[in-house]
């Protein structure tokens, strides 16, 4: 295979690639959202001095939406993994498809985990 556009399957590696980072973001989205709900909740609730637990119910249906998000976002980036190990069955990898490879974080060293420790 001279260049990545020449692998069979390039056109459906580059569609499934686009739909995956695409769920990826929007569960990043629902994650975002649900948190800026949580932090308006209890910023108007202080603001106009509302009782500590009036809103209670709701943030607790709230943390059950960020739990759920959270595992969607975890099965997402799973299945992302899946199509990278499927891509390499047919001979596609970030190697073979140079800078035109879809996701371009698996071409990357991994970034130090930073500690509570280390940063202090």
């Amino acid at each position: 295979m001279s260049k990545p556009t020449d692998h069979p399957l390039h056109g459906g590696i580059m569609t499934v690639a686009a739909a995956v980072q695409l769920a990826e973001k929007s569960a990043d989205s629902g994650i975002v959202s649900t948190a800026e709900l949580i932090i308006a909740t209890i910023r108007v609730q202080e603001d106009h001095g509302l009782p500590p637990g009036i809103a209670e119910p709701a943030l607790a249906k709230l943390r059950r939406a960020i739990d759920a998000h959270m595992e969607s976002r975890t099965a997402i980036v799973e299945a992302h993994a899946e199509y990278g190990r499927i891509a390499r069955r047919f001979g596609a990898t970030p190697e073979s498809f140079g800078p035109t490879w879809p996701c371009q974080q698996a071409k990357a060293p991994p970034a130090p985990i930073a500690t509570l420790a280390a940063a202090a």
